[in-house]
């Protein structure tokens, strides 16, 4: 039997034109999670119609697959995280919250009658919203919650148990610790591993180059964190016993232009980049007075937490990832409603200490840098955590495989 479904999954004759998905996200690296899944979907299937829809932000991350996007292009104060800053919530209603919501809701229920799938990418506020309008089987994965650090709430399970044909945890024991409550739970692999592209590229590194990659943020926080940064670095480039160099990857949300008004009064200034090192996914370099000189990356993350030893992190899913890469990642509580104290301390909590929260100190930040940089054991011990607690790759293509068998949709 099962030969013989696999002949017709095969076969291009058989290929249905009508199986419809929908998929829903919130949040820049929820969208890349579920594009990374989209990607393996369609490969198995070319003849797919897929549509999402992108709760927080214009869901760009989809805009490289033939994919229908609902989005409502309203832009929150929060972006997304009001429970990490509750106050943020009058703010949003403010810039027009109810409205976004509904709009949202308005264009999932139209389109819902036509789907044979929801995916729903994100947090349980996200599936409630899925569980309201729409009526195929519901796959959720859960991106933020995990065991390492809080499980789910009574009242998330009730609603998994509600809505969910089946949970996908983002790891072993998450998964398992739904079990016990009676909900169909799997665990495929960390997705958030599949979203890294590793093109090999060395930026004109050594090997024997100590590297400091940064990742300032992905949302309007990044500008002032940038500056506690940037000072870091500074005192790093006086202290450091041997010479370090710096890897900034920048986020496509992010406007270069802006990056370089939020750190002109501190000395530093935007330089362009020569059309060879652009090729590289150099698209500028931030310069100082003293002789510092940091690339800003573009489109190249993976690369640049592959030849970084160590990694200041102000970013959700960028820490997870590199941690999962290796990296011990240094960070601090940002100005905005996303990296806040909190936030921080259960993100290391979960990752079992790969990510170290500092003060929002320059001194103390550089002082931990310097420290991981000249202590290669420690940093291999870290290493040997996050990629523990985070898990290897593959997990897109074993959600796409299974999806595809489990709903048929071939």
């Amino acid at each position: 039997m099962k030969e013989e479904r696999k002949m017709i999954k095969d076969s291009p004759s058989n290929i249905s034109r009508e199986k419809n998905i929908l998929f829903l996200s919130n949040g820049y690296g929820e969208d890349a999670i579920a594009t990374s899944i989209v990607e393996n979907l369609l490969k198995k299937n070319p003849f797919l119609k897929i549509k999402a829809f992108p709760l927080v932000g214009e869901g760009k991350s989809y805009s490289s697959f033939p994919v229908e996007v609902f989005s409502s292009h309203i832009k929150l104060p929060s972006e997304g995280f009001i429970r990490n800053r509750p106050l943020y919530l009058l703010k949003d209603i403010k810039a027009g919250l109810f409205k976004k919501i509904l709009t949202y809701t308005f264009n999932l229920y139209k389109e819902a009658k036509k789907g044979e799938l929801t995916v729903v990418v994100g947090d349980t506020f996200l599936l409630f919203l899925a569980g309201l309008s729409v009526r195929s089987p519901i796959v959720f994965l859960s991106t933020s919650k995990s065991n390492y650090k809080r499980g789910h709430l009574a009242i998330e399970r009730y609603l998994m148990k509600k809505f969910c044909q089946l949970v996908l945890a983002r790891d072993k024991l998450t998964a398992e610790s739904l079990k016990k409550v009676g909900i169909k739970a799997m665990y495929m692999g960390n997705i958030m591993m599949d979203c890294l592209k590793i093109t090999g590229e060395d930026f004109g590194l050594s090997p024997k180059d100590k590297v400091v990659g940064i990742l300032p943020g992905s949302r309007r926080e990044a500008y002032t964190n940038i500056k506690v940064i940037l000072q870091s670095i500074e005192i790093i480039n006086k202290k450091s016993p041997l010479p370090v160099k710096y890897l900034l990857a920048i986020s496509p949300s992010l406007n270069i232009t802006n990056l370089g008004e939020a750190i002109v009064s501190q000395g530093w200034k935007i330089t362009d980049s020569s059309d060879k090192d652009k090729k590289r996914g150099i698209i500028a370099y931030l310069s100082h007075f003293n002789n510092l000189k940091i690339p800003v990356i573009s489109g190249k993350f993976g690369d640049v937490l592959n030849k970084s030893q160590v990694i200041i992190g102000l970013s959700g899913t960028g820490n997870e990832q590199a941690a999962g890469m290796g990296k011990p990642v240094v960070a601090f509580p940002g100005k905005g409603p996303q990296i806040t104290k909190r936030f921080l301390e259960l993100q290391s909590k979960m990752l079992g200490g790969a990510v170290i929260v500092k003060p929002k100190d320059p001194f103390q930040i550089a002082e931990e840098l310097i420290d991981l940089l000249n202590n290669p054991l420690r940093r291999e011990k870290i290493g040997k955590i996050g990629k523990n607690r985070m898990g290897p790759p593959g997990g897109s293509e074993k959600v796409a495989s299974f999806l595809i068998e489990e709903f048929n949709l071939y």
